[in-house]
């Protein structure tokens, strides 16, 4: 009890396993060809976004810069430090007579007009999400319709940066809060 059974191979891949027990909990550094990085198993840390106009709130990565509110204040952008990595949030009116369908059918026709490749193209119940590729860039669109307002956030962002980005996404959907502009 509270002893190790003797390792058949104390040295596996070359490092001793009493060195692998120390480096569990430490930042990963990687090193590529002509890049070093230094990545961390910490998640990011985020802020909150409140859109005074429309009531939704949506999380962004605490170091991103917000850019200046759209000047009729329905939404704003996010960039990452070196500009790369976009997050866009906006809401409007759901002012088309064919509701949530229509509108998705503009946003798709939009990205097909930028030559963009769908790889989801969803309708939900309350939205729908687009994704895909467009100059080696990946996009992903989500909106969703509640009291005739549509909440929209876009990510976009290299294709080299998706394993990173996947989680912040992720945390995006979940912390997304409609839009509450016509409720009582």
């Amino acid at each position: 009890m509270g002893s190790e059974a003797p390792s058949a191979a104390p040295h596996a891949a070359g490092i001793p396993v009493s060195t692998k027990r120390k480096l569990m909990n430490k930042p990963l550094l990687l090193l590529l060809p002509g890049v070093l990085a230094l990545t961390s198993l910490v998640p990011p840390a985020y802020k909150t976004y409140h859109n005074a106009r429309f009531g939704y709130h949506i999380d962004y990565p605490a170091d991103f810069r917000p850019q200046p509110e759209s000047d009729n204040g329905d939404g704003r952008r996010f960039l990452s430090a070196d500009g790369q990595t976009v997050l866009t949030a906006y809401a409007g009116y759901n002012a088309l007579d064919g509701g949530l369908a229509a509108d998705r059918r503009i946003a798709r026709q939009g990205w097909q007009q930028k030559h963009a490749t769908l790889t989801l193209d969803q309708l939900t119940r309350t939205g729908y999400v687009l994704s895909g590729q467009v100059k080696g860039r990946i996009f992903y669109e989500k909106t969703i319709l509640k009291t005739n307002t549509l909440t929209t956030f876009l990510w976009e962002y290299p294709v080299a940066r998706k394993a990173a980005m996947d989680a912040v996404i992720l945390h995006t959907i979940q912390t997304l809060q409609p839009s509450v502009a016509n409720e009582e």
